[in-house]
Protein backbone atom coordinates (compact mmCIF):
# COMPACT_ATOMS: atom_id res chain seq x y z
CA UNK A 1 0.00 0.00 0.00
CA UNK A 2 1.21 3.23 -0.81
CA UNK A 3 0.18 6.45 0.81
CA UNK A 4 -1.44 9.15 -1.20
CA UNK A 5 0.46 11.84 -2.60
CA UNK A 6 -0.63 14.51 -0.41
CA UNK A 7 1.99 12.93 2.21
CA UNK A 8 4.83 11.79 0.42
CA UNK A 9 8.28 13.66 1.75
CA UNK A 10 10.58 13.85 -0.77
CA UNK A 11 14.15 15.12 0.12
CA UNK A 12 14.26 19.07 -0.62
CA UNK A 13 10.64 18.64 -2.14
CA UNK A 14 9.44 18.76 1.44
CA UNK A 15 11.11 21.21 3.48
CA UNK A 16 13.11 23.18 0.56
CA UNK A 17 10.41 25.60 -0.64
CA UNK A 18 11.38 26.94 -4.40
CA UNK A 19 9.52 28.45 -7.48
CA UNK A 20 10.90 29.32 -10.32
CA UNK A 21 12.49 32.99 -9.65
CA UNK A 22 9.61 33.74 -6.80
CA UNK A 23 11.90 33.15 -3.67
CA UNK A 24 12.74 35.84 -1.50
CA UNK A 25 15.30 35.29 1.73
CA UNK A 26 17.10 37.80 3.55
CA UNK A 27 20.27 38.92 1.24
CA UNK A 28 22.71 37.61 3.88
CA UNK A 29 21.46 34.30 4.36
CA UNK A 30 24.03 33.31 6.94
CA UNK A 31 24.88 32.31 10.10
CA UNK A 32 23.64 34.93 12.88
CA UNK A 33 26.87 35.04 15.15
CA UNK A 34 30.31 34.37 14.66
CA UNK A 35 31.82 30.88 13.58
CA UNK A 36 34.45 28.87 15.66
CA UNK A 37 37.49 29.35 13.54
CA UNK A 38 38.68 25.81 14.70
CA UNK A 39 35.24 24.21 14.45
CA UNK A 40 35.51 25.97 10.53
CA UNK A 41 38.48 24.09 10.09
CA UNK A 42 37.84 20.42 11.61
CA UNK A 43 34.69 20.77 9.32
CA UNK A 44 36.21 21.39 6.08
CA UNK A 45 36.04 20.85 3.17
CA UNK A 46 32.12 19.99 4.16
CA UNK A 47 31.23 17.43 1.52
CA UNK A 48 34.65 16.42 -1.02
CA UNK A 49 32.00 14.41 -3.24
CA UNK A 50 32.99 13.23 -7.02
CA UNK A 51 30.41 12.44 -9.74
CA UNK A 52 28.93 9.04 -8.67
CA UNK A 53 29.50 9.40 -5.13
CA UNK A 54 25.91 7.67 -3.48
CA UNK A 55 24.45 7.23 0.18
CA UNK A 56 21.90 4.74 0.53
CA UNK A 57 19.65 4.94 3.23
CA UNK A 58 17.18 3.12 4.79
CA UNK A 59 13.79 5.05 4.83
CA UNK A 60 10.85 4.21 7.00
CA UNK A 61 7.36 6.04 6.48
CA UNK A 62 4.64 6.34 9.32
CA UNK A 63 1.49 7.72 9.46
CA UNK A 64 -1.30 7.25 12.07
CA UNK A 65 -4.33 6.11 11.58
CA UNK A 66 -7.12 8.00 10.28
CA UNK A 67 -5.20 9.93 7.87
CA UNK A 68 -5.47 8.51 5.03
CA UNK A 69 -8.91 8.02 4.91
CA UNK A 70 -11.97 8.14 7.24
CA UNK A 71 -11.30 5.07 9.60
CA UNK A 72 -8.15 3.88 7.82
CA UNK A 73 -5.05 2.55 10.09
CA UNK A 74 -1.83 3.20 10.83
CA UNK A 75 0.52 2.73 7.96
CA UNK A 76 3.95 1.66 8.20
CA UNK A 77 6.37 1.31 5.26
CA UNK A 78 9.79 0.34 4.66
CA UNK A 79 11.72 1.57 1.58
CA UNK A 80 15.40 2.48 0.23
CA UNK A 81 16.20 5.93 -1.05
CA UNK A 82 19.34 6.68 -2.93
CA UNK A 83 20.85 9.61 -3.78
CA UNK A 84 23.79 10.15 -5.95
CA UNK A 85 25.85 13.20 -7.20
CA UNK A 86 25.61 14.24 -10.66
CA UNK A 87 28.35 16.55 -10.99
CA UNK A 88 27.26 19.88 -12.50
CA UNK A 89 24.55 19.62 -14.92
CA UNK A 90 22.43 21.87 -17.37
CA UNK A 91 19.45 22.95 -15.65
CA UNK A 92 17.49 24.56 -18.24
CA UNK A 93 18.16 27.65 -20.76
CA UNK A 94 16.87 30.30 -18.52
CA UNK A 95 19.02 29.35 -15.77
CA UNK A 96 22.65 28.63 -14.97
CA UNK A 97 24.54 24.92 -15.09
CA UNK A 98 24.45 23.66 -11.36
CA UNK A 99 25.57 20.64 -9.54
CA UNK A 100 22.87 18.32 -8.55
CA UNK A 101 21.80 15.23 -6.57
CA UNK A 102 19.18 12.92 -8.26
CA UNK A 103 17.18 11.07 -5.39
CA UNK A 104 15.31 7.90 -6.00
CA UNK A 105 12.75 5.90 -3.98
CA UNK A 106 11.75 2.96 -5.38
CA UNK A 107 7.54 3.69 -6.52
CA UNK A 108 8.23 7.12 -6.65
CA UNK A 109 9.46 9.92 -9.27
CA UNK A 110 12.87 11.28 -9.01
CA UNK A 111 13.69 14.53 -7.32
CA UNK A 112 16.29 16.38 -8.73
CA UNK A 113 18.52 18.52 -6.04
CA UNK A 114 19.93 21.81 -7.53
CA UNK A 115 22.72 22.82 -5.33
CA UNK A 116 26.22 24.68 -5.05
CA UNK A 117 28.78 23.06 -3.03
CA UNK A 118 31.59 25.08 -1.65
CA UNK A 119 34.54 24.43 0.60
CA UNK A 120 32.74 25.07 3.50
CA UNK A 121 29.16 25.24 2.46
CA UNK A 122 26.06 23.89 1.23
CA UNK A 123 24.09 26.32 -0.76
CA UNK A 124 20.26 25.24 -1.90
CA UNK A 125 19.28 26.56 -5.18
CA UNK A 126 16.28 24.64 -6.05
CA UNK A 127 14.87 21.59 -6.73
CA UNK A 128 13.28 19.36 -10.49
CA UNK A 129 11.79 16.55 -11.42
CA UNK A 130 13.73 14.89 -14.94
CA UNK A 131 11.10 12.16 -14.92
CA UNK A 132 8.14 14.45 -15.89
CA UNK A 133 8.46 15.89 -19.07
CA UNK A 134 7.99 19.36 -19.78
CA UNK A 135 8.45 19.93 -15.81
CA UNK A 136 10.11 23.33 -14.78
CA UNK A 137 12.52 23.29 -12.15
CA UNK A 138 11.24 25.21 -8.87
CA UNK A 139 14.02 27.99 -8.48
CA UNK A 140 15.34 30.17 -5.51
CA UNK A 141 16.05 33.23 -6.54
CA UNK A 142 18.36 33.77 -3.39
CA UNK A 143 20.70 30.62 -3.12
CA UNK A 144 19.94 29.25 0.68
CA UNK A 145 22.87 27.61 3.06
CA UNK A 146 21.63 24.40 3.98
CA UNK A 147 24.75 23.78 6.15
CA UNK A 148 28.27 25.80 6.81
CA UNK A 149 31.23 24.17 8.24
CA UNK A 150 31.98 25.75 11.50
CA UNK A 151 28.44 26.81 12.77
CA UNK A 152 27.24 25.70 16.44
CA UNK A 153 24.37 25.23 18.44
CA UNK A 154 22.01 28.29 18.02
CA UNK A 155 23.22 30.17 15.43
CA UNK A 156 19.94 30.06 12.39
CA UNK A 157 20.46 31.26 8.81
CA UNK A 158 17.88 34.14 8.09
CA UNK A 159 13.86 33.21 7.47
CA UNK A 160 12.87 32.79 3.96
CA UNK A 161 9.63 32.78 2.03
CA UNK A 162 7.84 32.43 -0.74
CA UNK A 163 3.92 32.89 -2.19
CA UNK A 164 3.63 36.43 0.00
CA UNK A 165 4.77 34.17 2.64
CA UNK A 166 2.03 31.42 2.70
CA UNK A 167 5.38 29.04 2.73
CA UNK A 168 7.70 29.72 5.11
CA UNK A 169 11.29 28.23 6.48
CA UNK A 170 13.41 29.04 9.04
CA UNK A 171 16.97 26.70 9.98
CA UNK A 172 18.99 26.32 13.26
CA UNK A 173 21.64 24.36 14.62
CA UNK A 174 20.46 22.08 17.48
CA UNK A 175 23.36 20.39 18.44
CA UNK A 176 26.71 19.37 17.32
CA UNK A 177 26.90 15.57 18.72
CA UNK A 178 27.67 12.16 17.91
CA UNK A 179 25.31 9.76 15.70
CA UNK A 180 25.15 6.27 15.60
CA UNK A 181 23.78 4.90 12.22
CA UNK A 182 24.69 1.49 10.43
CA UNK A 183 27.73 3.10 8.87
CA UNK A 184 28.81 3.85 11.89
CA UNK A 185 29.35 6.81 14.78
CA UNK A 186 29.34 9.98 13.20
CA UNK A 187 30.19 13.56 14.20
CA UNK A 188 27.37 15.28 13.35
CA UNK A 189 25.74 19.09 12.83
CA UNK A 190 22.32 18.62 13.82
CA UNK A 191 20.11 21.27 11.93
CA UNK A 192 16.34 21.63 12.52
CA UNK A 193 13.78 23.50 9.44
CA UNK A 194 10.74 24.30 10.79
CA UNK A 195 8.04 26.33 8.64
CA UNK A 196 4.98 25.75 6.98
CA UNK A 197 3.04 25.01 3.72
CA UNK A 198 -0.16 26.27 4.17
CA UNK A 199 -1.88 24.93 6.22
CA UNK A 200 0.36 22.06 7.04
CA UNK A 201 3.10 23.04 9.50
CA UNK A 202 6.49 21.17 9.02
CA UNK A 203 9.66 20.33 10.95
CA UNK A 204 13.06 18.77 9.51
CA UNK A 205 16.15 17.43 11.51
CA UNK A 206 18.66 16.53 9.83
CA UNK A 207 22.25 15.08 10.82
CA UNK A 208 25.51 16.10 8.49
CA UNK A 209 28.19 14.83 9.19
CA UNK A 210 30.93 16.92 7.47
CA UNK A 211 32.79 15.32 5.16
CA UNK A 212 30.46 12.36 4.74
CA UNK A 213 27.20 13.92 3.92
CA UNK A 214 23.56 13.20 4.83
CA UNK A 215 23.37 10.53 7.28
CA UNK A 216 20.00 10.40 9.32
CA UNK A 217 16.88 12.33 8.90
CA UNK A 218 13.57 13.04 10.38
CA UNK A 219 10.90 14.76 8.63
CA UNK A 220 7.35 15.47 9.83
CA UNK A 221 4.01 16.81 9.21
CA UNK A 222 1.20 18.27 11.25
CA UNK A 223 -2.12 19.83 10.94
CA UNK A 224 -2.50 21.44 13.90
CA UNK A 225 -0.74 19.63 16.87
CA UNK A 226 -2.04 16.58 14.79
CA UNK A 227 0.65 14.20 13.78
CA UNK A 228 0.12 13.26 9.90
CA UNK A 229 3.15 12.27 8.63
CA UNK A 230 6.44 10.96 9.35
CA UNK A 231 9.05 9.65 7.62
CA UNK A 232 13.03 8.48 8.85
CA UNK A 233 15.98 7.99 6.87
CA UNK A 234 19.04 6.63 8.17
CA UNK A 235 22.77 6.20 5.74
CA UNK A 236 23.35 2.71 5.48
CA UNK A 237 26.28 2.77 2.48
CA UNK A 238 28.05 5.10 1.20
CA UNK A 239 31.09 5.74 -1.62
CA UNK A 240 32.12 8.89 0.11
CA UNK A 241 35.34 7.57 2.66
CA UNK A 242 34.37 7.61 5.95
CA UNK A 243 36.98 8.33 8.12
Amino acid sequence: MNPHPTFIALSFALCLPACEKDGKASPEAAPSSPIALDIKAADMPILPVKKGDFWKYDLRVEIPAGITSEGSAAVELDNEMTRTFLGKIAVSEKLPDSQAFDVVIPGQETVREYVDILEDRVMMLGTGKPDVPGAKPLWLSTAIPFVIAGMRPGQEVAPFSIQEGAINREIRVVAREAVEVPTGKHRAIRLLMVGNDGQFDIRKTTWFAPGIGIVKEEKTRYVGDRLIYRETAVLTETSVSIP
